[in-house]
């Protein structure tokens, strides 16, 4: 079925290509009047018909179905002079008219190099759009230090980023998940490599994209599933280039101040247009990264509990970290343009994230026995016990998508239709962990009278020859997510009642094969001795020093364990079931099925456009995975697979306003509705049961199951914004928005007592399962401020700012609690601040990005929550141009030092990880 669909696409697309152009059509190209750059998105209205339409990303326009005669048309950039041309159309045919801007009024120089040139043309895919919407350019990304496209993307308002050792990964839209918001490139759907929905944009390389995208009110043409709004990543294509042809080469070198290592980079593009008429163009683009680094972790439990008379810590943990990070991506963009109505594509982009990592740690578990001598701040327990362990671990995510398509004018009409082909995985081909434990019990002795607190063990416990083998656990696991998807759109130019518009509408199917297979095999014992004495190595001396230096103590010698493994095998015991159980419970299959229509009008008034429509999506999902039950400790002999099944269909309404107040005011009001769909490892209706006896025909026991029933989450959004713009390329924005949300996903833990549960009775039953709550609720406002000072005298003239700031306030209802708790990773505050000059060549930037404390974790009542704490990081960078191809740069990443902890709901440390600074120089050369 869906190589029949393909293969009428392309028939489609042949014979539309070879039709002829029709009469009455304006096209061009609007371009820089000095250096030639091509001002992609420039707005061209025509006068006297009012017909409004914005060049392409290469500065490129074509104005349809103009009737015979001569037409006055406006062309508008931020920070250029407005031009104007009157053209003759003719009856038949195609006339052609290219247009240069010039300086803005009362400036000396036109805005054209560095990050002026990169703010100009965001703002201006900002001004002239119909749908909120904030965009970053290429050289904007290459004017911070921000080696993903997550760390580019944290500059924008209303966005924050999730870190991963020291590393922006995850991207929260407006307080919502990153598992509900779309992620596209270049229009077209991509995998999850991970186990779940959300796409960890630390895989892609800002170097590797011209554009990154957020709409922040999505309209009827694109998928529902845009809680917290859609994300696109553009790559590349060869009619963008300046002079037709391009050949980009960089290189960079670093330094990291905890490891000490230096990470390396190269990155290569090279596009050309050829054919008779430059009607083919082609695209490569190549990056590799590797970065060598550490980070030092310490961890006392989520919870501190009452002992005595005070609260303590749960626990105490070290972590000592060692990772390489390898990055490589692959672009390679193909196109046919025979004419201006007619375009083939084949957009292709490989990423590869590969992390080796090794994580040694030691565990004071030292809660136990008697409590003595406690005072406020210490106290000693008699019989703590201890851990020592070692992990080592490989993870590669992979992202490949291809998408081949067309576009094409016939007359009035405009012709897209797409193919899409993606595969994503995540592949952990070895998971090993050693674990050691102290054999018998010894005084622990804390001390809180520091925020970061520490906990000794004595001398006994930092002896190798009292701790003892524990447990051996080697796993590997493939995660893999396969895309087949199909699109054809249609739109209609039309004429309102003499205002220009359009009636666009199209169909889509996408189809999803996710699957999880982990096997682990578990050692819990040794026939014979096997001491950490006989594989010890010492660890870090003053580890973690931050307000207080700790002593790591002796740590496993991984390589010299798994000798021991290989040379003694015979002699450790296999755990059967906790081997099937690890080996188990991470499985499952998903299909998902998603077919979607859609339909959608715009009219432009004088001064005010109007777009809105109506979008549905049926959705037909079928999940296995497995029932793993435990009876009275043991693991039942079978595994069965447990299935279900889940149809629904969405209604999804919308309508957007922009209306110019005057030539540099626009407001904007935005009524949309959009779905996000559950987490995979919530929907999978795998189970863990275990049952233990309680006297005569008596049982109690817990079960943690997926839930296949639940239901999406749907979410009205209501949002405003007003925007003032300047003749020099600057913007003070203002914008509100609320979001009333549905069926939020919480996990819900029920006690019963004495019931009956699959034909047997419990007098004691934990259930922990996914369950939709009733609704939650978002509200938020942003502002916006950016501004070049190019009319001060110089050198003043080449500073310019970039300030933006985001409040949200959320609640939802979560089971078992009275009280309301904020979203899942919605910080209240979030602010970016950037200061940079520009002159002679110099370019230097300094770049702060804040987000207050996000909740990560709810417990049963508001002293159990678990929050992230808030963080500022400070980047600077700063580059020369030698005005002959070759740039010079040098970036100082995470300069003050910034950590990243975990509070728990009273602001006592539950988690703190430090990564250091880094510094990386570097240089590009542009042929």
């Amino acid at each position: 079925m869906k190589n029949r669909i393909l293969s009428s696409a392309v028939a489609l697309a042949l014979g539309l290509s070879s039709l002829p152009v029709l009469a009455g059509d304006l096209a061009g190209q609007v371009t820089d009047e000095v250096t030639g750059r091509q001002l992609g998105g420039a707005a061209l209205r025509v006068m006297p018909t009012g017909q409004r339409v914005l060049a392409d990303q290469s500065g490129r326009f074509r104005i349809t179905d103009l009737p015979a005669g001569e037409y006055r048309v406006e062309v508008l950039y931020t920070g250029y002079a407005s031009a104007d041309f009157t053209v003759s159309v003719p009856e038949t045919g195609v006339v052609t008219r290219d247009v240069a801007l010039g300086a803005a009024a009362g400036t000396e120089t036109v805005i054209v190099t560095g990050f002026r040139a990169a703010q100009a043309d965001a703002i201006q895919d900002k001004r002239y759009a119909n749908v909120t919407k904030e965009s970053i350019t290429s050289d904007d990304v290459g004017k911070l230090p921000d080696r993903n496209a997550a760390e580019a993307l944290q500059r924008v308002p209303g966005v924050s980023i999730s870190i991963d050792q020291g590393e922006g990964r995850y991207v929260t839209l407006r307080g919502i998940d990153p598992g509900l918001n779309l992620v596209t490139i270049n229009g077209a759907t991509i995998g999850a490599p991970e186990d779940d929905r959300r796409i960890a944009l630390d895989t892609i390389p800002s170097n590797v994209l011209s554009k990154l995208e957020v709409v922040k009110t999505v309209t009827p043409d694109m998928d529902g599933a845009a809680i917290g709004g859609a994300i696109n990543l553009v790559t590349p294509s060869a009619f963008d280039l300046e002079d037709g042809e391009l050949l980009s080469l960089s290189a960079d070198y670093g330094y990291y101040d905890m490891s000490g290592e230096s990470p390396y980079g190269a990155s290569a593009s090279w596009g050309t247009l050829f054919g008779e008429d430059e009607q083919f163009g082609i695209l490569l683009s190549a990056s590799h990264s590797a970065r060598q680094y550490e980070s030092e972790n310490i961890q006392g439990g989520e919870a501190w509990e009452e002992e005595g008379d005070f609260l303590v810590p749960e626990e105490f943990v070290l972590r000592d970290y060692a990772l390489e990070r390898l990055r490589t991506s692959v672009v390679a963009n193909l196109e046919w343009r025979p004419n201006a109505s007619t375009k083939l594509y084949l957009n292709n982009i490989w990423n590869e994230f590969q992390d080796t990592e090794q994580r040694l740690e030691t565990l004071y578990d030292y809660r136990n026995g008697d409590l003595i001598d406690q005072t406020p701040t210490s106290g000693t327990f008699t019989e703590g016990e201890g851990e020592r362990a070692s992990k080592d671990r490989r993870e590669k995510q992979s992202i490949l998508n291809s998408t081949l398509g067309g576009e094409f004018m016939v007359g009035e009409w405009t012709i897209e239709g797409a193919y899409t082909y993606g595969k994503a995985e995540q592949d952990t081909p070895y998971d090993e962990e050693w674990k050691f434990e102290l054999s018998d019990p010894v005084p622990m002795s804390y001390d809180t009278s520091s925020f970061f607190f520490s906990v000794d063990g004595g001398a006994a416990f930092d002896d190798p020859a009292n701790t003892e083998f524990s447990e051996f656990e080697v796993a590997n696991q493939l995660v893999e997510e396969d895309l087949n998807v199909v699109r054809l759109d249609l739109q209609r130019e039309l004429n309102f009642r003499g205002n220009p518009g359009y009636l666009k509408f199209g169909v889509k199917f996408t189809g999803r094969e996710k699957s999880s297979d982990e096997t682990a095999q578990v050692y819990d014992g040794f026939d014979g001795d096997f001491l950490l004495s006989q594989v010890v190595r010492p660890g870090k001396a003053n580890f973690f020093c931050s307000e207080r230096c700790y002593e790591f103590g002796p740590a496993i010698d991984h390589g010299a364990a798994n000798n021991f493994f290989a040379a003694n095998t015979a002699g450790f015991e296999l755990s059967a079931d906790d081997s099937r159980e690890k080996s188990a419970e991470s499985d499952f299959n998903v299909t998902e099925d998603i077919a979607a229509g859609y339909v959608m009008a715009n009219v432009d008034f004088e001064r005010l456009s109007l777009i809105g429509g109506l979008r549905v999506e049926h959705t037909e999902a079928d999940y296995e995975a497995f029932d793993i039950v435990f009876e009275d400790g043991d693991l039942a002999a079978d595994l069965p697979l447990r299935t279900g099944t889940k149809d629904y269909t969405n209604w999804l309404p919308g309508l957007q306003a922009r209306w110019m107040a005057s030539e540099n005011l626009v407001i904007r009001g935005a009524w949309t509705n959009t779905i996000g769909r559950a987490p995979y490892e919530n929907l999978v209706p795998f189970r863990i049961f275990e049952v233990d006896p309680d006297g005569p025909d008596a049982f109690e026991g817990s079960v943690e199951e997926g839930n296949p029933n639940l239901e999406p989450l749907e979410s009205m959004n209501f949002d405003f914004s007003i925007e003032r713009y300047n003749d020099t390329g600057g913007i003070l924005a203002f914008g509100a928005f609320f979001k009333d949300i549905d069926n939020p996903v919480f996990t819900q833990v029920t006690r019963l007592e004495n019931v009956e549960f699959e034909g047997r009775f419990f007098t004691e039953l934990e259930r922990s399962r996914t369950e939709n709550a009733d609704s939650g609720e978002i509200l938020g406002f942003e502002l916006n401020y950016q501004q070049q000072f190019s009319r001060l005298p110089a050198p003043f003239d080449g500073f310019g700012v970039s300030l933006n700031y985001t409040f949200t306030d959320s609640e939802a209802t979560v089971f078992g609690r009275d009280d309301k708790v904020p979203f899942f990773l919605q910080s209240d505050h979030i602010g970016n601040a950037a200061l940079f000059w520009e002159k002679a060549g110099f370019e230097l930037r300094a770049a702060l990005a804040y987000r207050s404390e996000y909740l990560d974790e709810v417990g049963d009542s508001p002293d159990s929550d678990v929050y992230i704490d808030s963080r500022t990081q400070v980047d600077l960078k700063g580059s020369y141009d030698f005005d002959n191809g070759l740039t010079v740069f040098l970036e100082l990443l995470n300069v003050t030092d910034e950590p990243l902890q975990i509070l728990n709901a009273n602001s006592r440390l539950a988690e703190s990880e430090i990564y250091g600074w880094n510094a990386i120089a570097g240089a590009q050369y542009r042929f």
